[in-house]
């Protein structure tokens, strides 16, 4: 016979497991449960006793019994990835420039942004902060350029809560930086040239794909252990195999695994990288993350060479926008500190000094308490309602710091089609596959954890499964259609079709063969790339340039691009200059479409900023309202002289922008008849 205390503990087990008590909330008080169960106090008071022992609940002084925040075999590990591969190039901007607009649409449930919800952050704090260290300007002190290397006001209070490293009074080292990707970059441009092989860990965060993009270096992966981090056997053996310049790694919460490498690993790390003369880059960005009871040590804890190149900010703890970081070069101090003065001068004060005052209060302690046990809460909620929407075979991270969760997705389930369709939701997802240069993880994702699982997040991880879930089925029979005959081709199209010669692009695929139907898609540009990587589109047709490396494209012409407007505004647009004409009202595209990158470089970067006062996603619907009276836009000039002929709208005459316009497809697809026959189609069609 099982006891009552047992039966009633096992159905507030079940009830925390199916999300009715989410981590962090507090239990019925024992006359509550009295009341609704009517067991006795003394039954509840032993059901409550028991799940603390199965430490499901913990006991808070005169207050009561919580859900713990349990992290731990929610489901199984992810797999780690493949084995080193040669050093190459990375070409991921692409992509990834699509996923930066994408997280910037504060209407999208945020799972894709690696960042603290606001709430989360000491704003009222910083707000008095500010007020505080404004006097100064108010007085006219601080009005110049600062130190090149940082206040020392602000490398103090750094050096005072940087216990973590083995340096005492090591004020002096740090270089304040814009933020921690700054401090990243200048690291890189120290240590390696380019063309160098950087050792980077395998998934790794984007940004740094990015950087070492622009830079023109090159990669060498090495997986990552979901759990454990980085295997300094496996490190060793890549250092006796490849001349390796430098190495950037994320040892403490790595992004996006959450995982912590031990301190004896850590150790071991630091000594062959050491012995054999290789610079280790250090971001420990989320090291006062942690979810145990002791903030973990770092590399640069274990660095008796000054071979490691610390780096961090309070962007993840305090405030993303203060961008305000720190470096700790070691040996490269001279190098670096000339580099920061060449490429900015200096830091704001200002940012310097509000960060500096905030630490100076004792609050920041106090701060990452309170942040902690939110961030652990979030995730464990996070976990556990993937755990429940997510079909079986769906595998997860458990980290062990942070806010990211790194989900294998089961079979052939492809990243970037579940972030488009994730999109099409308002939900906001990372795509595994930009965690690599190599192709790799197309079936995981990264879910972000910085914002308060409340119902509107908890219906978006339901509504993921859900998608998750109808992409399982259809994975199968989408990777047969990929190699049979007798299927459609799908082109996407990005504007008219007789200015794509469509017409003849169709003649050329029937005349070659009978074997497949047509299948047309319009949409913009960007979201033509992401269907092409998600591969529900065989080729299509793009405005922009697109370096990536798994897109092939045949350029096709060169187009001009006007600015065109109403016909009752003609009198104000034909006199106007640039700054007149972004004073107008403007129409705005989607942030996938490329004319927002015409408008960034023309008038943004400029410092004009054109009031959009609606939006619009198809050229008819943008023609409508610019004939309406509405506001201005961009147009290709043959389409804008046809319509201003028409007498639909006006040309603003004074400059066109040149506008590349290329058919893509998708590079290891090159084999593919369906492409093939799309491919010869369209080049002969534009001869």
């Amino acid at each position: 016979m099982t006891y009552q205390y047992i039966q009633l503990a096992d159905k507030l087990e079940q009830d925390i497991a199916a999300g009715r008590y989410r981590a962090g909330d507090k239990l019925p008080s024992l006359r509550k449960l009295h009341a609704r169960t009517g067991r006795s106090i003394s039954t509840v008071n032993q059901a409550y006793i028991e799940l603390e022992n199965r430490k499901l609940v913990e006991v808070r002084e005169k207050s009561g019994f919580y859900v713990r925040a349990q992290l731990h075999h929610v489901l199984q590990a992810p797999a780690r990835g493949n084995s080193p591969v040669k050093p190459h190039k990375v070409a991921i901007n692409a992509l990834a420039a699509m996923h930066q607009k994408s997280i910037s649409n504060t209407g999208l449930i945020p799972f894709g942004a690696a960042i603290p919800a606001p709430a989360l952050l000491p704003h009222k704090q910083l707000a008095a902060c500010t007020r505080t260290v404004a006097a100064e300007y108010q007085q006219g002190n601080r009005l110049g350029y600062g130190h090149p290397c940082g206040l020392p006001e602000l490398q103090r209070q750094i050096a005072r809560h940087t216990y973590y490293t083995p340096l005492e009074n090591c004020e002096e080292d740090i270089i304040i930086t814009n933020g921690c990707m700054q401090a990243i970059d200048l690291c890189l441009r120290t240590v390696a040239r380019p063309g160098d092989i950087i050792l980077v860990e395998s998934p790794t965060f984007l940004c740094y794909l990015q950087l070492l993009e622009d830079l023109n270096m090159r990669i060498l992966e090495v997986p990552v252990d979901s759990r454990h981090g980085i295997d300094p056997e496996k490190i060793q053996q890549v250092l006796d195999e490849h001349d390796v310049r430098a190495a950037l790694f994320n040892p403490n919460f790595h992004n996006p695994l959450g995982c912590l490498m031990d301190d004896a690993n850590k150790q071991k790390l630091v000594q062959i990288m050491n012995d054999q003369g290789v610079p280790i880059i250090e971001d420990d960005i989320y090291g006062d993350l942690y979810f145990g009871d002791v903030r973990p040590r770092t590399l640069k804890s274990f660095d008796r060479r000054g071979m490691v190149l610390y780096c961090s900010s309070y962007s993840k703890t305090v405030c993303p926008d203060l961008r305000t970081g720190w470096v700790i070069p070691g040996i490269f101090r001279e190098k670096l500190k000339r580099l920061k003065f060449n490429i900015s001068i200096a830091t704001s004060q200002l940012n310097q000094l509000v960060i500096a005052d905030f630490l100076a209060s004792g609050k920041y302690d106090r701060h990452l308490r309170k942040l902690r046990n939110a961030l652990r809460r979030q995730t464990t909620d996070t976990a556990l309602a993937i755990s429940r929407s997510f079909p079986a075979g769906t595998r997860i991270s458990t980290p062990q710091g942070a806010y990211t969760l790194w989900v294998e997705l089961p079979g052939g389930i492809d990243s970037i089609q579940l972030w488009s369709k994730a999109e099409n939701e308002n939900i906001s997802i990372f795509p595994g596959a930009l965690c690599s240069g190599t192709d790799q993880y197309r079936n995981y994702i990264r879910i972000s954890c910085g914002f308060p699982f409340t119902d509107r997040l908890a219906n978006g991880i339901t509504r993921l499964g859900e998608l998750v879930a109808v992409l399982g089925r259809q994975s199968l029979p989408e990777t047969t259609q990929e190699t049979a005959t007798g299927t459609s081709i799908r082109i996407g199209l990005n504007t008219d079709p007789e200015l794509l010669c469509i017409n003849a692009i169709c003649t050329g695929i029937h005349t070659a063969t009978r074997d497949f139907s047509i299948k047309i898609r319009q949409t913009v540009s960007g979201n033509i790339l992401k269907l092409l990587a998600s591969h529900e589109l065989d080729g299509g047709f793009i405005f922009g340039d697109c370096w990536e490396s798994q897109f092939s494209l045949l350029h096709l012409a060169t187009m001009q691009l006007r600015i065109v407007g109403p016909v009752n505004l003609q009198d104000i647009i034909r006199n106007a200059d640039k700054k007149d004409i972004a004073a107008l009202p403007w129409i705005g595209n989607p942030l996938d479409c490329p004319y927002c990158q015409i408008m960034e470089r023309e008038f943004k970067n400029q410092g004009l900023t054109p009031s959009i006062v609606m939006t619009a996603d198809q050229e008819l619907a943008i023609l409508a309202l610019i004939k309406a009276g509405v506001g201005m836009n961009f147009m290709l000039e043959q389409e804008a002289r046809k319509a201003e002929k028409r007498g639909d709208l006006v040309i603003w005459e004074q400059e066109s922008y040149k506008f590349p316009l290329s058919f893509v497809t998708i590079r290891n697809r090159k084999e593919d008849p369906r492409v093939c026959t799309l491919r010869n189609a369209v080049q002969n069609a534009w001869r």
